[in-house]
């Protein structure tokens, strides 16, 4: 497995913080790091495997990698990324780091931002792709305010429900909710009224939205939940196939293997 370093991509020992701007994408192996990444997503769709658990990339879609996770991008579709890397401990912060960032012992590590609060994130980045690669005090100095500052537009712009005002922002909304109800019994229709979007609009943007369409994309939310249970639980298949949203545990292999191509039993007794 591809292992990289920090003297890969930062510019000296001294430097916390780097960029690496990708536009678009490509599908790229698995690969760990010994250092930490926020990915942002500004267009297009793909699919990134986390330790084996895969998420649907999507436009405003930000996730943290730590340390040692293994991660691989495939099924990339124009998809154009901004990789934020750093170095926590070389990081003179002015604000507890902490608050901001992801727990990362069991808590969320990924979630969708504000079409708003992407315009400011793109500008931070902008700036911060600029400083981070001039080797100078000033720079490193001021590559360390951006990123605290990037840190907190992050972690104040993660959309809710309530404050989904543009389309985009309305379809991202309908986006979590699925990836939070799947276990429900979801209908796009219901979906689209309940975001206040015409049934064909939310159809035909949330597969602009995720490369899917409504149904694939919940089987693939059902079976990345699953794959958890599998890996680190005891349950039964059954037990699992009711815990995830299926009545029929037949169903759910099936609908589990179209996405993930192996029977829950052969992934469980091959992780």
């Amino acid at each position: 497995m591809i292992h990289l370093k920090p003297n890969e991509f930062f510019l000296s020992s001294n430097s916390a913080i780097t960029t690496e701007l990708r536009a678009p994408q490509e599908d790229y192996p698995e690969h760990y790091h010994s250092f930490e990444e926020i990915i942002i997503v500004s267009k297009g769709n793909g699919i990134h495997v986390v330790n084996d658990i895969p998420m649907c990339l999507s436009k405003n879609y930000v996730c943290f990698v730590a340390q040692q996770d293994r991660h691989l991008f495939e099924n990339v579709n124009d998809l154009f990324l901004s990789n934020v890397l750093f170095l926590r401990d070389n990081i003179q912060a002015t604000i507890p780091l902490t608050n901001y960032l992801p727990c990362t012992n069991g808590g969320s590590v990924d979630w969708f931002i504000e079409d708003e609060a992407a315009f400011r994130v793109h500008y931070i980045i902008e700036r911060l792709n600029y400083e981070s690669h001039i080797n100078t005090l000033a720079s490193r100095a001021m590559s360390e305010l951006l990123f605290q500052q990037l840190i907190v537009e992050l972690w104040r712009g993660r959309i809710v429900d309530t404050n989904a005002l543009s389309l985009n922002d309305k379809v991202t909304s309908v986006i979590m909710y699925v990836n939070k109800h799947y276990k429900e019994q979801l209908n796009i229709e219901k979906l689209a009224e309940h975001a206040k979007i015409a049934t064909r609009v939310l159809t035909k943007e949330f597969k602009k939205a995720t490369g899917m369409s409504f149904n694939h994309y919940l089987h693939f939310i059902r079976a990345k939940n699953a794959m958890q249970l599998l890996l680190n639980s005891d349950l039964s298949i059954t037990n699992i196939a009711f815990d995830v949203g299926y009545s029929d545990s037949n169903y759910f292999s099936t609908k589990f293997k179209q996405v993930i191509k192996k029977k829950p039993s052969d992934f469980r007794s091959n992780s």
